[in-house]
């Protein structure tokens, strides 16, 4: 009897904790473990320096990055440890999707230079937009498989080159770790 009992709490517990997960909406990986990994890397090698920018390519232990400040450069990830939207993975994870379709990321390196952290992050919904305000930087969209309406920001790196979105829209957004809108793909 306790055995039925503790399986039927166990399986109430999963359905429970899956209709959460997919019924709140947007679903946004956690950055816990990359937090805790970035403060590790802190006591171990002192103050961290971070380039950003977007996933050219990536090879056996190497790691090619496009960002605006300093355009385009490689590095070793030899010593690195890797995360693929918030959860420990693999480099070759980090390749572009498809042409236009790049892991955004985040490189953290040491006081001597040597990458410590590789923080990938690819996050995207396809949606229609509702309104445009705040001279075009709030978003107001709605996911295409959904009925919930949420409220986005436009990441001040958006490229100014960046499709116009008008209300009745229909586009693929690519979101920052602050859920802010870094790019807009439109079909064409």
């Amino acid at each position: 009897m306790k055995i039925k009992v503790a399986l039927t709490i166990v399986c109430l517990l999963t359905v429970a904790s899956w209709t959460g997960a997919t019924g709140n909406g947007f679903s946004f990986p956690t950055r816990h473990r990359v937090a805790a990994a970035l403060h590790k890397c802190g006591e171990d090698y002192g103050p961290l320096t971070v380039e950003e920018g977007e996933v050219t390519a990536v090879g056996a232990g190497w790691i090619s990055l496009r960002s605006n400040q300093a355009g385009e450069k490689t590095f070793s990830c030899m010593d690195a440890e890797i995360f693929v939207n918030g959860n420990a993975g693999d480099l070759p994870a980090l390749r572009p999707i498809a042409p236009g379709f790049n892991f955004a990321v985040r490189l953290y390196f040491d006081q001597h230079g040597i990458l410590r952290l590789v923080d990938g992050w690819y996050v995207g919904v396809e949606v229609e937009v509702l309104a445009v305000e705040a001279e075009g930087r709030l978003l107001t969209v709605q996911p295409l498989d959904q009925a919930q309406t949420y409220h986005l920001i436009l990441s001040p790196h958006l490229a100014p080159s960046s499709p116009v979105l008008t209300p009745g829209s229909i586009c693929f957004l690519l979101l920052d770790w602050e859920d802010r809108v870094r790019k807009i793909l439109r079909p064409e």
